[in-house]
């Protein structure tokens, strides 16, 4: 009896340290930087995770100002020469930081330069990311792949819209993952990071089918003319990007041939063209599903509250051979909506109404001028850009068959593109030279216009070459910045006529 209560005992005891340990390892959960609810101030979120990592917290500084942790004032007075602080203040380590416009206690962007980020520093930037932040920037960082997945990790959670890594080497071959499926960059740098043909290989793929990134900088890195083949695989199906910077590589005429090739026009693949069949065939099967209902007869049977103005009806309908509007409902139709002979009343008269006294409206109130003011209203209305959508260009209207293969138009979303500082010569420029011309003589969409800007500082070709400046031509016709000299009248006219 004395051993059963002995081991009863023991059982309790051991059954009491087993539940301390939960609850302490509980309470050590709870002090974990990864339970931490932010509490919407930057500064305290910041150093309570610093805190709770064990890590020394780093400087936070205001962007564009004196050195000064987040939220303190500049000292009063006028500083002289003689009134130093640490002589070593500017070469610390900081994280120079800008506050959101509409909650001075959180920041949108914050921008680190010139020293060696830990993966601790990383994570506690990553779990103290407000959801306000828009720009991050990490230049000449010493980031590895360790520190590139916590970043991506940060960009899963919050819609930051610019990133510029330039200067960080190691990560060359995995940029890739920052174009996952529910990205939302907008502008992404990745200068002097030594890219070679291979890394942008994989990069390239991505930038297939995305649909947020519409600034690429690619400045300073090691791409060549199979490099841009890739890139050029990657903006065949592309028509998001609008600016891709290319200076400071090594591009020669072959790969300057491949980026003016898909300005023009593409010939599809056998894999593009049956993805181009299962397009069609889903968009085919989404609009039965939204089409009415239909009698044995094949009529379509009208929806409740439809109106003919809007074009629910049918051929038939309008006629007053089915529908709604057949025979059955004519005289109905008559009496609620006289003045036509198939009871449905013209919208012509109205309209002229309609629109003489709205333009009378928009007159007094100065939104329509008259005479030669308002020819200058006009026009300068119609001068403004306009909002162009892409469409896929599997499903493109303007297609043609060449040969017994499908050709669409290529990439005229892309708008800006620098080739400064490579080794091109007068057979690329001969490319560029067709491909513009390509675009200025073919037939698109009001509003798309391709390739607005091109430089080709610093590189192999003749300056004085025909091509070279019949491409300086059209280029200047298309900037959308460039102003027409004004013609000047010969004064000999004017003392003539004086």
């Amino acid at each position: 009896m004395a051993k059963k209560k002995e081991k009863a005992a023991a059982k309790e005891e051991t059954v009491q340290a087993v539940e301390g340990e939960l609850e302490d390892e509980e309470v050590a959960d709870d002090n974990s930087p990864e339970a931490y609810a932010l509490t919407g101030d930057y500064r305290t979120d910041y150093n309570e995770i610093c805190k709770r990592s064990e890590l020394a917290p780093i400087l936070l500084k205001q962007r564009g100002q004196s050195p000064a942790s987040l939220g303190t004032e500049p000292a009063e007075g006028v500083p002289t020469t003689y009134t130093t602080k640490d002589k070593y203040e500017y070469l610390k380590p900081c994280v120079e930081v800008e506050q959101d416009d509409d909650n001075k206690d959180s920041i949108k962007s914050f921008y680190i330069k010139g020293w060696k980020v830990s993966t601790g520093i990383l994570n506690v930037l990553n779990l103290a990311a407000p959801q306000t932040l828009t720009t991050i920037s990490f230049w000449r960082c010493g980031l590895d792949r360790e520190a590139l997945h916590i970043i991506v990790n940060m960009l899963s959670k919050i819609a930051i819209r610019s990133v510029s890594l330039d200067g960080n080497p190691e990560c060359a071959g995995h940029f890739h993952l920052l174009l996952s499926e529910d990205c939302t960059i907008s502008s992404l740098s990745l200068r002097s990071n030594k890219i070679s043909c291979t890394d942008i290989a994989l990069f390239s793929t991505a930038l297939a089918t995305n649909k947020s990134l519409t600034n690429l900088s690619l400045h300073n890195n090691s791409i060549e003319d199979e490099g841009a083949q890739h890139l050029a695989r990657g903006l065949r199906m592309n028509r998001t990007l609008l600016t891709l910077n290319l200076s400071g590589n090594k591009l020669t005429d072959v790969g300057t041939k491949a980026l003016s090739e898909i300005l023009t026009s593409l010939t599809l693949s056998h894999e593009e063209i049956v993805a181009r069949r299962k397009l069609i065939s889903e968009n085919k099967s989404a609009l039965a599903t939204d089409d009415p209902p239909t009698t044995p007869g094949g009529r379509t049977k009208d929806r409740p509250g439809s109106n003919s103005r809007t074009g629910s009806h049918t051929a038939l309908d309008k006629k007053g051979k089915g529908g709604a509007s057949g025979k059955g409902n004519k005289k109905q139709d008559k009496m609620e909506k006289p003045g036509t002979k198939d009871g449905r009343k013209s919208d012509m008269g109205n309209k002229g109404k309609d629109d003489k006294r709205k333009g009378a409206a928009d007159a007094k109130k100065g939104n329509i001028k008259k005479g030669t003011a308002g020819k200058k209203y006009q026009e300068e209305k119609e001068q403004e850009p306009e909002v162009v959508e892409f469409s896929n260009p599997l499903l493109e209207s303007n297609m043609s068959e060449k040969e017994g293969k499908i050709v669409v138009p290529g990439n005229y979303a892309l708008t800006c593109l620098n080739l400064n500082n490579n080794a091109i010569d007068d057979n690329g420029i001969t490319y560029l030279y067709k491909a513009l011309h390509f675009q200025e003589n073919s037939t698109m969409k009001r509003g798309i216009k391709g390739l607005l800007r091109l430089t080709l500082k610093n590189n192999r070709y003749d300056n004085e070459s025909r091509y070279y400046t019949e491409l300086v031509d059209i280029m200047t016709r298309r900037d959308p910045f460039y102003e027409q000299p004004l013609i000047e009248e010969d004064q000999s006219n004017i003392t003539a006529q004086t």
